[in-house]
């Protein structure tokens, strides 16, 4: 494996090869170059990164050399022998494809050979630009190398995925449970730049088993162990922390509001999810709800667009139960963990987290569609969720197995509706 520090150093080397030393980590069978001569002869210290444990590991050093295209094709000739295994060349061969390489004696000798002037074709082809040597008298064998990245991160993802539009949008995030936590990790996983998390709650022994935090944030807030868990994960995405209640001190979250492009709410209960619904309504945002339905059987993922055409939470409840359908949140003020049915978050782990990962699929896909005038247009507003075998419900719950996904339009606003239609 080769570190940045190494690749940086090799490419802007006065000369065309070097010494180096490879630390061999025997329990990974892992080679890392650990060590390279610069002009004068001596060896200064790779710089690796602390949070890259497991390469600055102690193993056995061997020697080796670095060379900056040797001859003519000498890495196309490693990708012949990387698609044949076992193959080997001889070291009197090698030698004449690598003048200057050392005899390894009656030990294992490494190699790194470069050659930046490979084609797109060869590229096409994986001929890599490093590749790997492993020298003994007997026979020569081609390795792979593992490049370290001159970007790393979101960067990565550029050419797969709108990173650069995302990373200008900030999404607030309520209620940082089992769901709301999956759905902020996967925002920022996503690119989204900034996400303003909201909860008044600790983190504690029985979230563990359902939560993306572990155990070293017991007894923290909530919204600043998710600070600190997404900053170690995602370090170019930015956290603003907010313990509150948005139902006891709405006064605090409606002035954070305006700062969002949307509002993705899976808090608990009936209360916060039609305050946000209410607050997003007036501040003309589209807004995300997210939650588990019927004990954990079902997932519900609604969105909640501004405009004439589509209506707030009450609007959607009211008009469901106009329609003779059931009330899905009737039972969710009852107290979580408790032992009771309906309990709003209870799921079982993954499947809370396939909500909360739907969730951020949607808000993204609502950003670039809204926002920023992308193609990402869902099947529809409200989606139902199975997550386990059919639970006799009636439309537009009645999910027939699980893993299906139903998609459903939602309701217009109601003419008295305070939020849709303020006086």
């Amino acid at each position: 494996m080769l570190p940045r520090d190494v690749v940086d150093r090799m490419l802007s080397a006065a000369g065309d090869s070097g010494d180096l030393t490879m630390t061999h980590l025997s329990s990974e069978d892992l080679y890392v170059v650990t060590r390279l001569a610069l002009g004068s002869g001596a060896r200064v210290q790779v710089d690796i990164p602390t949070e890259y444990q497991t390469l600055r590991w102690n193993g056995t050093d061997y020697a080796g050399q670095w060379f900056k295209q040797p001859s003519e094709h000498i890495n196309l000739a490693h990708l012949e022998l990387i698609r044949r295994p076992g193959s080997a060349v001889t070291f009197e061969t090698f030698k004449t494809w690598v003048p200057g390489v050392h005899d390894p004696g009656n030990r294992i000798g490494l190699v790194i050979t470069i050659d930046p002037k490979l084609t797109d074709e060869q590229r096409r082809a994986r001929a890599r630009e490093y590749a790997g040597w492993i020298v003994t008298r007997q026979a020569v064998h081609a390795i792979d190398v593992a490049v370290e990245p001159t970007h790393l991160g979101l960067p990565q993802l550029a050419d797969q995925w709108p990173v650069d539009r995302l990373a200008q949008d900030t999404v607030m995030v309520v209620g940082l449970g089992s769901i709301g936590g999956a759905a902020a990790a996967q925002l920022a996983a996503m690119g989204i730049g900034q996400t303003i998390v909201v909860d008044p709650d600790r983190f504690l022994w029985h979230n563990e088993v359902r939560h993306v935090l572990d155990k070293r944030h017991v007894g923290r807030l909530k919204v600043d162990a998710m600070k600190t868990h997404l900053g170690d994960r995602w370090p170019e995405h930015r956290v603003l922390p907010v313990a509150a209640d948005v139902v006891e001190a709405a006064d605090l979250i409606r002035p954070l509001v305006p700062a969002a492009d949307l509002i993705l709410c899976a808090a608990d209960g009936i209360a916060p999810r039609r305050v946000m619904s209410h607050l997003a309504k007036r501040a003309a945002l589209p807004s995300v709800q997210a939650c588990v339905l019927n004990d954990g059987g079902i997932g519900e993922v609604l969105r909640l667009r501004p405009g004439p055409r589509f209506g707030c939470l009450l609007c959607q409840r009211a008009n469901l139960a106009a329609g003779g359908g059931i009330d899905p949140e009737a039972d969710q003020e009852l107290p979580y963990g408790t032992g009771l049915v309906h309990k709003p978050m209870t799921a079982i782990p993954t499947d809370l987290h396939l909500v909360g990962n739907l969730a951020a699929k949607v808000a993204a896909a609502t950003l670039l569609e809204g926002k920023h005038g992308q193609l990402f247009s869902l099947p529809g507003e409200h989606a139902v969720i199975g997550l386990r075998a059919a639970q006799g419900l009636a439309a537009p719950f009645d999910v027939a197995a699980v893993g299906e996904v139903t998609w459903h339009g939602v309701a217009p606003p109601r003419p008295d509706c305070v939020t849709c239609n303020p006086a």
